[in-house]
């Protein structure tokens, strides 16, 4: 068309068409045809088709991904980093400095003498009057007298523990983490789970309010700062509070990542995506096992495992503010840029802002002199908790969140009991870490197979009742038969990773956009009620009956599978915004095909 005729530049929105024409020397807009439908609409629609095919949706899908191997580094980690010493007892330094060996002092200083290991404790000599003995002399001394007292070696002066491990290969001699304070060893993995128990509700209530990446950029610098700290620090409260930051981070990287992939990838690829997301924890545990083969000391395996994490600049940068989180408070404009890479036609903007708009609120716009009536503190206080109340507010959407926090707690008890049961398997340590992250990609590839063919409660439900009769069948094994204790034990991991996925997927379908990330963190809070308790049932309970722990999971995690039979079916459900789109009954039985 030459440039002396009508100009025209035509802007395909959806179902409508605006174009603008050139006339007489200025430009006018002409309203080809009417629009059906909202701009948020329009949007919805635009991004379902972005999400369905494209690099756009590779790009988000690897960016997503990546971050969380980082996460599966420090799943296991304490198995390295807190491993026990071969042998472990007390020894008398000042014996030692006369020449006495270790088995010479441990020979009179306990009752069996050097044949028993991983003593705490010595007879209560005066081994004061022994220094200008040596060892036949001090034998023939002390065979008439009464055995004395035992005492506490951490707990008197002049004593130290020794330990047959190389030095600096893990926290437990350089803190003396052993004996009366082995509960201060389990507290290190606790202290992770602690960080993820307050990190997951604190940033899925930041993602939530305001936005995936801003939280996600949060965790990021969280997660440097806190895995620097836990390298190089220099008392153990250091080492404690580092772990904390890297649990909370954790939790900061995983679920606003986990929400920007499932609100923004289409319907035909969310299940296998979203579980192939959880790939990420296995890859990080395979490459966990690979460093520490090669590398032994604690604080050097810390430092290869915080290098990766400068990494997440690049993530940084890429990732983009989920368009569906835009819609859900309101900035169709932002979101409409995100999607269709342009500037939302005004005529579209014009229509939905007046849409929105209340009389009341029109009155207001028109008369800008007039200072907005102030917010009482009590409503503002309100307005802050309103994903809480959002999310338990209706009898359905409380009790889906109950049960979903009954059955990540066990979930997750499970998946962290069987990650840290190496040493009551008397299992190799790397061997017991890369077989878990084998299973753990084994699991996830199984879900998507059953995920492709049923749906999330039913294979909930069935990959619950499998793990725990595996769990349970480990009771008719004795222990001396480790490779098929283990074998069993990895059985039942199988399936309780496989159920892990399955129900992050069926919780996000399960609530709304505006509340679907304070809905995941809570649940994962709970679920670390789970994480906190494994190390101790695992180091405490295992110390009295080696089956303890795999029984408390076989029974909780048989009793979440019952549970699971009461949630909706959400195969193929077209995903809801807001909590006061009602559930109706129908809802419950059919899931509404998007």
């Amino acid at each position: 068309m030459s440039g002396d005729e009508s100009k025209k530049d035509v802007y395909q929105v959806e179902n409508g068409a605006f174009h603008q024409q050139q006339n007489g020397g200025h430009m006018e807009k002409v309203h080809v045809q009417s629009v059906p439908g909202d701009l948020k609409q329009i949007v919805l629609e635009g991004l379902e088709k972005k999400g369905d095919r494209g690099l756009w949706l590779w790009v988000l899908f690897i960016l997503c991904l990546t971050p969380n191997i980082l996460n599966g580094f420090h799943v296991s980690s304490y198995v390295f980093l807190g491993q026990m010493p071969e042998n472990y007892y007390c020894v008398v330094p000042s014996l030692v400095q006369r020449g006495w060996t270790h088995d010479e002092i441990r020979n009179i200083s306990i009752i069996a003498g050097s044949a028993k290991n991983g003593t705490c404790s010595l007879l209560n000599w005066n081994y004061h009057a022994l220094e200008g003995m040596n060892y036949q002399e001090a034998q023939e001394y002390l065979k008439d007298k009464p055995l004395p007292g035992e005492v506490s070696c951490l707990r008197t002066d002049g004593l130290e523990m020794y330990y047959h491990q190389s030095k600096g290969a893990s926290i437990v001699p350089e803190w003396d983490l052993i004996c009366e304070r082995t509960a201060l060893r389990s507290t290190v993995q606790v202290a992770l789970s602690l960080g993820k128990f307050f990190g997951a509700s604190t940033f899925g209530i930041l993602s939530d309010k305001y936005g995936r990446k801003s939280s996600f950029t949060i965790a990021a610098l969280l997660y440097v700062v806190s895995s620097l700290l836990t390298t190089f620090s220099p008392v153990y409260i250091l080492l404690l509070l580092g772990r904390i930051g890297l649990g909370a981070s954790a939790s900061g990287v995983f679920y606003p990542a986990f929400a920007l992939l499932t609100e923004n990838i289409g319907t035909r690829h969310r299940s296998w995506m979203s579980i192939a997301f959880n790939f990420s924890y296995p890859i990080g545990m395979l490459i966990l096992a690979l460093a520490a083969y090669y590398i032994h000391p604690w604080r050097d395996l810390s430092l290869a495992l915080t290098i990766p994490s400068f990494l997440l600049v690049i993530h940084l940068y890429f990732l983009v503010e989920s368009p569906r989180w835009l819609l859900s408070k309101g900035h169709e404009r932002r979101a409409y840029r995100m999607v269709f890479g342009r500037k939302a036609p005004e005529e579209l903007c014009d229509s939905a802002e007046k849409d929105q708009l209340s009389p009341e609120e029109v009155a207001a716009a028109v008369a800008k002199d007039v200072p907005p009536p102030k917010v009482p503190l009590g409503v503002r206080i309100k307005q802050s908790f309103s994903e809480f109340t959002k999310l338990y507010g209706t009898p359905t959407l409380c009790r889906r969140a109950l049960i979903c926090h009954f059955t990540w707690c066990v979930t997750s008890l499970c998946y962290y009991v069987t990650a840290l049961n190496a040493d009551n398997f008397d299992a190799n340590r790397n061997v017991y870490v890369a077989t878990t992250g084998s299973v753990d990609i084994l699991a996830y590839i199984i879900s998507m197979i059953v995920l492709a063919y049923y749906g999330r409660k039913s294979a909930s439900f069935c990959f619950f009742l499998y793990a725990g009769v595996c769990l349970l069948v480990v009771l008719a094994i004795p222990k001396e038969s480790t490779t098929l204790v283990v074998t069993l034990a990895m059985l039942g991991r199988l399936g309780i990773t496989a159920v892990y996925a399955v129900v992050t997927l069926h919780t996000a379908e399960l609530f709304p956009t505006e509340i679907r990330n304070t809905a995941l963190g809570i649940c994962s809070t709970m679920a670390h009620v789970g994480s906190i308790a494994a190390p101790y049932i695992v180091d405490l309970l295992g110390q009295l009956a080696w089956w303890i722990p795999t029984t408390i999971c076989g029974i909780t995690i048989l009793i979440a599978g019952m549970l699971t039979l009461l949630h909706p079916e959400t195969k193929d459900a077209a995903l809801k915004d807001h909590a006061k789109q009602e559930v109706t009954p129908s809802e419950e039985r059919e899931p509404m095909k998007q």
